[in-house]
C-alpha cells in the first residue's frame, strides 16, 4: 500500500530550497532513507506555531491524508518563544493544539506521531550541551502519554548526539559560517537553531530510526544499510586546528591595524552567547580571540575586511576582557582588547501596582521596577500569556489591558526578559471591583440593542 509520510512543524523540518543554503530541513531528508512505496510531503513552513498551523495550514493537509498515512507532528521551537509575543504560545495553549492535531489525525485513519524539537547547538561554559527549549519537550511527552499516541523524543535523542560530537565538531551539522566561506552568506552566519545538508541527514536518520523502533514504519519501507552504517565523524572546526595560537599575542612586530569590533560594544552587557562582529585591515586573513591568555576560537575574515564569531560555548556571567589579534601573511597585528560583561541571570520584577491584596476597578494598571539591562516585562495569568511592555532607562514597566477585567480575584506572574533569559515571575494577587456576570443589572437593558461606548443611555448594564 502506498503511505504518505506527512511533516508538520516550524523552520528546522521545513523544506529549504538552493538559494537558501547551507540551510536544509531534516524533513527533507527522509525520502532519502526510504525504499519502500512511501513518500513524503513536507507541509512543515517557518515561523510555525502550534496555533498558527492549526488554523492556517491544518486542514489542507487532512484534505490530502489518506488512512494509513503518517503524520509527524513537530513544534516547539517556535512556541516556546515567550520573547516574542506574536509567536508564543503558552504550555496548557500548545498541548491542547497537539491534543487537536493527534485526534483529528486518528479521526481520519492517520498515525499522528509527535515529535519534540530539535536541540540547539548550545553548550554550558564546562561544555555540557543545553536544552533551551524550556518544558516544552517535557509537555509534549506528557500528552503523548495521555492520549497513548507514539512519541519521538528528538529534543534527548539530539543532545546525546551533540554531546557525543561535543562544541569543536557540532558546527559542521549548523547553519555557522564564517565571513567568506559560503557565497550566498558573504557577511558570514551564526545559526545555533538551523541545520546544514550534513545535520539534517543526520537528524533524519534519528527520526527515520525511531518510526523503525514504533512499528509506525516498517523496515521493508527503509534503506537499512544507509540507516545502520555509522555516520563520519565531522571534521574538527577551522579555529580549533590552529598551531600554537597564543604566540600571536606575543609578537614582537606587530603589523597592521588591529582588528575593530563593531559588537559588543565596549562596556556592554551580554548574553551568555554573545556574537562579536567587526572588520579588519586589509590582509587580515584571520582573527584571534583569548582571554587571560587561552586561546577561545576564531574566524575567517571576508573578501571586504568583515568578520563574525561566537564562542562554541556559554561565557560565564561577569566580566570579561577579551583580546581580539589578526593574522596576516606578513605577520599578527597589534592586539585590540574589548570589556564587557556577560548575565546569565535575571531577577524578577517587582510589581509595585496592583499591591498584593488590592482592590481595582474593571481596568487594572500593572507597574513596577525591574533590574536594570532588562528589556521587557511579560504578564500572565494561568499560565496565559496577558502582555508584555517595555522597560525605560530608569527600569520602569507598566502595562494596561486594552479590555476590562472581569470581577473576582486575580493572581497575575510578571516575568522580566534579558535577551532569551527569563526571570522567575513574581506574583500579585488582588480583587476587581464589578458587577457580577449573575446580576440582574446585566439584564435590565436586554430588550435594548448595544450601544457605542459614548452613549448615555439607560439603563447601566454593568460593562465599563
Amino acid at each position: 500500500m502506498n503511505r504518505t509520510i506527512f511533516v508538520l512543524g516550524d523552520s528546522v523540518p521545513a523544506p529549504r530550497t538552493d538559494e537558501e543554503a547551507p540551510m536544509a530541513g531534516w524533513g527533507q531528508k527522509i525520502e532519502d532513507l526510504l525504499v519502500g512505496p512511501v513518500v513524503v510531503a513536507n507541509y512543515a513552513r517557518s515561523a510555525m506555531t502550534t496555533r498558527k498551523y492549526f488554523t492556517e495550514r491544518f486542514p489542507a493537509m487532512l484534505n490530502r491524508m489518506k488512512r494509513g498515512d503518517i503524520v509527524l507532528i513537530g513544534f516547539g521551537c517556535v512556541d516556546h518563544m515567550i520573547h516574542n509575543g506574536t509567536r508564543y504560545v503558552p504550555l496548557p495553549e500548545y498541548q491542547e493544539f497537539l491534543r487537536l492535531f493527534a485526534q483529528y489525525v486518528h479521526a481520519e485513519g492517520g498515525v499522528p506521531v509527535l515529535v519534540t524539537p530539535c536541540a540547539r547547538y548550545a553548550f554550558s561554559s564546562e561544555g555540557q550541551v543545553l536544552n533551551t527549549l524550556g518544558a516544552y519537550p517535557r509537555a509534549m511527552l506528557e500528552v503523548a502519554g495521555e492520549l497513548g499516541a507514539p512519541v519521538i523524543d528528538l529534543t534527548s535523542r539530539t543532545m546525546e548526539l551533540w554531546a557525543e560530537l561535543g562544541p569543536t565538531r557540532l558546527r559542521q551539522y549548523f547553519c555557522w559560517t564564517d565571513a567568506g566561506e559560503h557565497p550566498l552568506h558573504p557577511e558570514g552566519t551564526i545559526d545555533s537553531t538551523h541545520l546544514n545538508h550534513v545535520g539534517a541527514s543526520q537528524v533524519a536518520r534519528v527520526v527515520v530510526s525511531e518510526l523503525c523502533n514504533l512499528g509506525v514504519l516498517d523496515k521493508a519501507d527503509v534503506d537499512v544499510t544507509t540507516l545502520m552504517t555509522p555516520p563520519t565523524l565531522p571534521p574538527v572546526s577551522t579555529e580549533f586546528t590552529i598551531q600554537s595560537p597564543e604566540s600571536a599575542l606575543h609578537y614582537q612586530h606587530p603589523v597592521g591595524e588591529p582588528p575593530a569590533m563593531s559588537k559588543p560594544a565596549a562596556g556592554a552587557l551580554a548574553g551568555p552567547m554573545v556574537k562579536f562582529a567587526g572588520t579588519a585591515a586589509p590582509g587580515t586573513d584571520y582573527v584571534l580571540f583569548f582571554e587571560q591568555g587561552q586561546y577561545l576560537g576564531g574566524a575567517q575574515v571576508g573578501g571586504a575586511g568583515q568578520w563574525v564569531w561566537r564562542r562554541s560555548v556559554n561565557w560565564t556571567a561577569g566580566e570579561h576582557v577579551v583580546q581580539c589579534v589578526g593574522l596576516r601573511g606578513d605577520g599578527c597585528s597589534p592586539v585590540l582588547e574589548r570589556r564587557f560583561s556577560v548575565r546569565t541571570e535575571v531577577l524578577p520584577p517587582v510589581i509595585s501596582v496592583p499591591s498584593e491584596g488590592a482592590f481595582s476597578g474593571p481596568r487594572p494598571r500593572f507597574s513596577g521596577k525591574v533590574q536594570p539591562g532588562a528589556t521587557k516585562v511579560v504578564l500572565m495569568e494561568r499560565g496565559l500569556l496577558i502582555g508584555a511592555t517595555g522597560v525605560d532607562e530608569k527600569g520602569e514597566w507598566g502595562f494596561r489591558h486594552g479590555h476590562p477585567w472581569r470581577p473576582g480575584t486575580h493572581t497575575v506572574e510578571a516575568i522580566a526578559l534579558f535577551g532569551a533569559t527569563e526571570s522567575v515571575p513574581a506574583r500579585t494577587t488582588f480583587t476587581v471591583v464589578g458587577v457580577p456576570e449573575d446580576s440582574p443589572i446585566r439584564s435590565f437593558g436586554a430588550s435594548r440593542h448595544a450601544c457605542g461606548d459614548a452613549c448615555e443611555h439607560r439603563p447601566f448594564t454593568g460593562d465599563w
